[in-house]
């Protein structure tokens, strides 16, 4: 587990989180951050998006 627990720590109460659950941390905006994280799963749930001000 590479991310930073205190934003997302409640995730480790769910249901069989303990046993199947890992947190990645990654950037958006810096190409290749996700590789690690992705690498061999069968499947992703992405649920932020860099909001950009300019």
């Amino acid at each position: 587990m590479t991310a930073d627990v205190g934003k997302v720590g409640y995730l480790w109460e769910l249901n069989g989180a303990k046993e199947r659950l890992e947190l990645w941390k990654a950037d958006l905006m810096v190409e290749g951050s996700f590789d690690e994280a992705v690498r061999g799963v069968d499947g992703v749930f992405h649920t932020v998006s860099p909001v950009l001000v300019p």
